[in-house]
């Protein structure tokens, strides 16, 4: 059984490759210097503002994450990201979850979260958990990538 954890900085390395890893599966570009800064950097982008980040631990070896801000009552979900060899087993509903219970503990009533039109899995788990799925926007990320936007409130 999968646990998920607070992030620790000795996570930092095995989490980035989870991501990248998901990244090459999908033929997303990596950018460490821009896009991507906020995975090198989770206690100043995540940690310090008062956000939160956690990781999926098989054992000791990270396999999936998830980051979130607060933004008074207002949150958004962040770096949800899974090994392929860990999907289907709940795991990215247990991270999602973590995320909206913690939201829920500090006064958030709304979650949004934006999504790659490239990921219809993490699409199904967000309407499967009563996000209402709204609105589109072009990505920051290198790849100027077609996101969706998820909503969901009450949390």
């Amino acid at each position: 059984m999968c646990r998920i954890v607070p992030y620790l900085p000795t996570h930092r390395d095995a989490m980035i490759a989870v991501v990248q890893d998901v990244h090459r599966e999908y033929g997303f570009t990596w950018e460490a210097d821009g896009y991507h800064r906020d995975l090198y950097t989770v206690e100043e982008t995540y940690l310090a503002p008062g956000g939160m980040y956690w990781v999926a631990l098989d054992g000791e070896r990270v396999v999936g994450c998830v980051g979130l801000t607060l933004h008074g009552m207002e949150c958004e979900l962040h770096r949800l990201y899974l090994l392929a060899s860990h999907r289907g087993r709940g795991l990215g509903r247990r991270l999602l979850e973590t995320t909206i219970r913690h939201a829920c503990e500090h006064g958030c009533r709304r979650m949004i979260a934006w999504s790659d039109v490239k990921l219809p899995d993490a699409h199904h788990l967000y309407l499967k958990m009563g996000f209402v799925q709204e609105g589109q926007r072009i990505c920051d990320d290198p790849d100027q990538a077609l996101e969706y936007g998820f909503w969901k409130e009450p949390l």
